[in-house]
């Protein structure tokens, strides 16, 4: 927005802690993301943590929210969440100066398994949440099916999709041709193998393991060819390891292990890799972004019913879907991907709509309409 409209938007941040580094128990490491977050436009950190930030709902406290609201005196406050009491106090400061309150989130209905009673009070406490919200923006189809599922009226809905940002949108073929060589190199791997690969947190809920359970139904002729590549890191590394060393005595099919990989580095992996899985279980996978990164550069994904996403893109031509947990129907869809020829730019009119610049595009096309 800032690029597109020079003074539109002003950030305010809670905390740092993406950026200066903190603990990641589920990568099992210290982060600190080594791309430049905080350059080209203005912000604000408050600073607000309380014990270990984003651990629970009270570690990002909201205090100094109030005084920066007053000093920018915004035309309307977009929350990104409703996970902290700093969410919290930014929407309730907002509201009782009469500034109009947007909502961009992740929520849907269909990530994680739930009693019915804990569904019951869910539904009620949102409803309650989204009635005072001026505009909430929906980032697919299953977060607009959440929005409507809680009386928001189609009014106050407006589109905003998932994206992340392009690493490969300046590069020519010939330059993806050549990292991705390099790339296969360095790892040992063909030029010409079918590379697998999952890209995330090696936790329960990413469900990696099931990679190696899909290789018994694989065709034998596939077997022959696939190299299974994984970037990552988190506590199920030992078990992986081992299922990679009876993989390769039982099959010969081999394995890497990147380790953990920060965003700078991302674009090799994702060129060396043909098709990305990502398995996950109903745990949580509200819309899975390295499907986005992956088509970004060029890979097949497939991913199973339990990941957001899936009911965005599973009609484009090299994305395919899987019952959570379901290791024969994972073969098959990685069978079916593997006969396409690798192509870096066949999803590239398809992710126009879930890009950075048409995010920013739907938000300023409503602050403009806001403001006058």
């Amino acid at each position: 927005m800032e690029e597109l409209h020079p003074g539109s938007v002003h950030v305010v941040y809670a905390s740092d802690c993406s950026v200066v580094g903190h603990a990641d128990n589920e990568f099992g490491i210290t982060i600190g993301w080594d791309i430049p977050m905080l350059k080209g436009y203005p912000y604000s950190i408050l600073n607000c943590e309380k014990g270990a930030p984003l651990s629970n709902w009270g570690s990002l406290t909201g205090e100094g929210v109030k005084a920066v609201i007053n000093k920018i005196n915004p035309s309307a406050v977009l929350l990104t969440g409703l996970n902290y009491k700093f969410d919290l106090v930014a929407y309730l400061t907002a509201r009782k100066s009469g500034i109009p309150v947007w909502l961009r989130c992740e929520t849907q209905d269909y990530a994680l398994k739930r009693s019915k009673l804990k569904e019951i009070y869910r539904l009620l406490v949102y409803s309650i949440a989204y009635r005072a919200l001026n505009k909430i923006f929906y980032i697919g189809k299953l977060n607009k099916m959440h929005y409507i599922r809680h009386q928001i009226s189609p009014v106050r809905l407006k589109p905003a999709y998932y994206g992340t940002k392009d690493l490969f949108i300046d590069m020519t073929a010939a330059q993806k041709n050549l990292i991705r060589a390099r790339a296969r190199l360095f790892a040992g791997i063909d030029l010409t193998a079918v590379v697998i690969g999952f890209s995330g947190k090696f936790i329960p809920k990413k469900n990696p393991e099931i990679l190696f359970d899909m290789l018994a139904f694989l065709p034998t002729e596939l077997k022959k060819r696939i190299h299974l590549y994984f970037m990552g890191s988190g506590a199920l590394q030992p078990t992986l390891e081992s299922k990679a060393a009876e993989a390769y005595r039982k099959y010969g099919i081999k394995t890497h292990f990147t380790g953990f990989v920060n965003q700078s580095k991302l674009v090799p992996h994702y060129l060396t890799m043909d098709v990305l899985v990502l398995p996950s279980r109903r745990m949580g996978e509200t819309w899975g972004l390295v499907a986005n990164e992956a088509m970004q550069a060029g890979c097949s994904v497939v991913v199973s019913d339990a990941v957001g996403c899936s009911s965005d893109f599973s009609s484009w031509e090299r994305f395919r879907v899987f019952p959570e947990g379901d290791a024969a129907a994972l073969a098959e869809k990685v069978t079916d991907l593997a006969k396409y020829h690798r192509e870096f730019d066949w999803a590239k009119q398809e992710l126009e709509n879930y890009s950075i610049d048409a995010t920013a595009a739907a938000l300023l096309r409503e602050l403009t309409i806001t403001e006058n």
